[in-house]
């Protein structure tokens, strides 16, 4: 027999063989599958409550609470604690855009975990009613003025920001972005 065609036949006979096994486990595969929806579906089935009870354990992506209420994550608490409008700062150089305001708020950020985190003015943004988010304003003279550190494991961290936002936008949310990695937010509506 010429070399060519024992090789020949040989490898067709191997991707013959191949082909069958990857059927027999595509049948296995649908098989397994198609009898774990089943069990899911059925009342009484474990899977159906371990779903459950992983989102009461999940920490929240996002979180939206009000004026005076307790955010509560995984490893910290962020409270607002107050809300001042039309806000004049003591010093005379601060301006204000022609149509805008000045909005003081108070917040409290206590670490409840075993862990220290950090915290930075620039995880706080206000959002108006147009979807427009803004940065703090750096108000020198402004007292307990929030800016960078850490937070120790059973620690607080209070502080004022200032934000220029439209005047009397009633829409105003309060927008704390706990890191970059996890993307956990919280809102908070002014």
């Amino acid at each position: 027999m010429p070399r060519w065609l024992k090789f020949g036949l040989l490898g067709c006979g191997g991707l013959a063989v191949l082909g069958i096994a990857l059927f027999v486990v595509l049948l296995i595969g649908i098989g397994i599958g198609g009898s774990g929806k089943q069990s899911s579906g059925e009342p009484g089935s474990t899977s159906g409550a371990k779903k459950t009870e992983a989102k009461k354990n999940a920490d929240p992506g996002n979180i939206e609470v009000a004026v005076g209420e307790t955010a509560e994550l995984r490893d910290r608490t962020l409270v607002v604690n107050e809300v001042e409008r039309n806000y004049f700062p003591s010093n005379r150089f601060s301006r204000v855009e022609p149509g805008n305001e000045l909005v003081r708020v108070y917040v409290t950020l206590e670490n409840s975990s075993e862990q220290p985190f950090n915290y930075n003015l620039n995880d706080f943004e206000i959002q108006d009613s147009n979807g427009v988010q803004k940065t703090p304003t750096t108000i020198t003279e402004l007292p307990n003025r929030v800016e960078f550190g850490d937070v120790a494991a059973g620690g607080t961290m209070q502080g004022n920001m200032v934000f220029e936002v439209p005047q009397g936008d009633s829409g105003l949310e309060l927008v704390y972005e706990t890191d970059i990695v996890s993307k956990r937010t919280v809102t908070v509506a002014l």
